[in-house]
């Protein structure tokens, strides 16, 4: 046991520590340590008495005086294992096979086997950490194959540390100055992925790759109201981003922005080579009409309405049959499965199949003879279906139609096509009650629509859903998929059918005296989420006991895949696909399909977000829908649904004015306060 006021040294985690003995206390060594920490040790942990003194007094001043003592003695200590020659030391024992005391290298290294030149001895191999390595009884010399190892390993990581530097110093002028010198390295692409990672996923970044991120912001000086904008800016700085209003969402999707040269090739080759007219029904007599919005190219749906006995009519819903240019297995159909849907942004759109099939062979073009699958459904005068029939077709629309115009024809009651729009009109007036009357929800929720021009202007375009053109299309579409649905269950087929349980509780009846989006919110929160599976099932907002979708095949592949189970079947062969594979298209498209409502959601409230960048300053209207668990407001203008936690004492259905204090679209930030 040392005695008070000796400077003694031990391993402390594999480094010397150095400290004054204080006293003997339960077999406990108290020490005063080099940097003015108390400290108790047992004894056997000591391994060198190297001086002795007065005790040290156990008072501040006294502690102070101790911790110096033993901060010189590990100075001294530390200048004398500077002059150990470490790698002359190794290669003098490097035969060695057995492990070498501290005394034998300290004799060899400093000529004297004193407590401190052993301390120095150890001391130098510890800092080299190449050499030799510390066993209990002393220390075994490396070989040359592996001292040469660590020493080129050491290199390695000394040349990333420099890479490193450079990287996050380009990184810095790039900040500050706006100018980009790559350096290229390996060291300099992992930081510039990481903070790719950043910018697009955000906090669904790997955790490795935010913190190496952050490091570079950091290093750059690089600011932003998230770190995912700041890593933007700094990456456009860079030139890795080629605008402002760059679309995150199509990197953060892996969604494919072109089509593969054999994909486009096939595309090219079928639509030159047109459509086999063999065994479909001749159509292009009938009134066929399509009724879209103005910009849609994909013209997959085109209707037609005809007289029948007792009071009966057939209304021909006629979709566009890709399956005349497309088969499965192809290169065309590989792609277009794996992108699974048409993807619709703001400033540009993802086509599922190439334009010159989705918008030219296969688009219902007015004028043009095209292939069809045809559901000709024969409705009663009370909306009921008398008998339906599925054939492949040949169509020639008649008109192309938009919203405004049919709605404008059918408030006058005249004008070109009156007659079949108003018969449609009434038709679907039939089917909604139908449906209503087996519990159906008619919940019609406004809608806006932005879009960028090529020049980069913003037009915002409001779609009400309730108008008798929309309803005419959607009842149209809803009874196309009831008639297929029954189709594929009364005959086992494999489908893809869509489904939506009760909710669990009575729905809200609308109150006149509220706003309608106060109604809409509340029923949109009991009412539970749809799903699909190979099982047929109720779907209750449609009001039907069984439901698919069958009428987008040109920008969605369930309703490809769906069309090429009637088609296979309507030629006497056995279904394309059997549940198996049906169930691996669903469960891909699902996927597909999720993933793009979730990129064209980013990407539409980013764009409405730099349409309330010109509001800065200004202000917007809106109304409350909800005050729990705080405000929410849906704005009038954008329709955009927002917590504005600092309304108080607000009601459901207050109309409030709202300052618009911050706009940032890269961050995704909006600060709205009360006027």
């Amino acid at each position: 046991m040392p005695a008070p006021g000796t400077v003694v040294a031990w391993w402390e985690h594999d480094v010397i520590a150095f400290g004054v003995v204080v006293m003997e206390e339960k077999q406990r060594v108290v020490l005063v340590t080099a940097d003015g920490r108390e400290e108790r040790s047992a004894p056997a942990r000591i391994v060198a008495a190297l001086a002795s003194g007065p005790a040290p007094a156990r008072t501040p001043e006294g502690r102070r005086e101790a911790a110096g003592v033993a901060a010189a003695m590990a100075q001294s200590i530390a200048l004398r294992s500077a002059t150990v020659d470490v790698a002359t030391l190794w290669e003098l024992t490097m035969g060695e096979s057995a492990t070498l005391g501290e005394a034998t290298l300290a004799e060899l290294a400093l000529a004297s086997t004193d407590p401190a030149a052993c301390l120095a001895t150890a001391l130098a191999l510890t800092r080299d950490g190449v050499r030799f390595v510390r066993k209990p009884a002393g220390w075994q010399p490396r070989s040359e194959e592996a001292v040469a190892e660590i020493l080129h390993e050491r290199e390695q990581i000394a040349r990333r540390a420099e890479d490193k530097a450079m990287a996050l110093a380009a990184l810095a002028r790039a900040s500050k100055e706006g100018v980009w010198q790559a350096q290229g390295s390996a060291v300099e692409r992992r930081i510039l992925l990481a903070l790719e990672a950043l910018a697009i996923s955000d906090l669904e970044a790997p955790e490795k790759e935010r913190a190496l991120a952050q490091e570079a912001l950091e290093a750059a000086g690089a600011r932003g109201d998230r770190p995912s904008e700041a890593a933007f800016r700094l990456l456009r700085r860079t030139g890795r981003f080629a605008s402002d209003d760059e679309n995150l969402a199509i990197v953060r999707f892996g969604l494919r922005t072109a089509f593969a040269d054999d994909a486009q090739l096939a595309a090219e080759s079928a639509a030159a080579a047109g459509f086999d007219r063999a065994d479909r029904r001749d159509l292009t007599a009938r009134t066929t009409l399509t009724i879209d919005d103005e910009t849609t190219r994909e013209v997959d749906d085109a209707l037609s309405i005809d007289e029948r006995d007792n009071g009966l009519v057939e209304v021909g819903i006629h979709i566009a049959d890709p399956c005349a240019f497309i088969t499965a297995g192809d290169p065309l159909d590989v792609e277009a499965r794996a992108r699974g849907t048409t993807y619709y942004f703001p400033e540009r759109k993802l086509l599922m199949l190439p334009a010159v099939l989705s918008e030219e062979a296969a688009s219902l073009v007015a004028g043009e003879e095209r292939p069809a699958l045809s559901f000709l459904v024969t409705v009663d005068a009370e909306g009921r279906v008398a008998g339906t029939e599925i054939v492949r077709s040949i169509v020639r629309v008649a008109a192309r139609l938009g919203y405004d115009e049919v709605d404008a024809t059918l408030r006058a009651g005249t004008g070109p096509h009156a007659d079949v729009l108003t018969r449609l009109a009434a038709v679907a007036s039939r089917r909604e009650a139908v449906r209503r009357a087996n519990g159906a929800i008619a919940l019609r929720t406004p809608e806006t629509e932005i879009r960028v021009a090529a020049d980069g202007s913003l037009t915002l375009k409001a779609r009400d859903p309730d108008t008798p053109a929309q309803r005419l299309v959607s009842e149209a579409m809803i009874l196309a998929g009831e008639v297929a649905a029954a189709w594929f269950d009364t005959r086992r087929v494999p489908a893809i059918f869509r489904r939506q349980s009760a909710p669990d509780g009575r729905l809200p009846e609308a109150d006149p005296s509220q706003p309608a989006a106060v109604h809409i919110r509340a029923v949109r929160r009991l009412l539970k989420r749809g799903e699909a599976g190979l099982r047929p099932g109720t779907h209750h907002a449609l009001g039907l006991s069984a439901y698919t979708q069958v009428t987008s095949p040109l920008r969605r592949y369930q309703d490809l895949s769906m069309h090429r189970q009637i088609v296979a079947l309507l030629a006497g062969r056995p279904p394309q696909y059997d549940a198996a594979e049906m169930q691996v298209i669903l469960a891909a498209t699902e996927r597909a399909e999720s993933e793009g409502r979730r990129a064209e959601r980013v990407m539409d409230r980013y764009w409405m977000l730099r349409w309330l960048e010109r509001s800065i300053g200004g202000t917007v209207t809106g109304v409350v829908v909800d005050v729990f668990p705080r405000p929410i407001v849906v704005l009038d203008e954008t329709l955009l649904e927002l917590p504005v936690p600092s309304l108080v004492d607000a009601s459901p259905g207050d109309r409030v004015r709202l300052k618009v204090e911050r706009v940032n679209p890269r961050a995704d930030l909006l600060v709205l306060r009360p006027e």
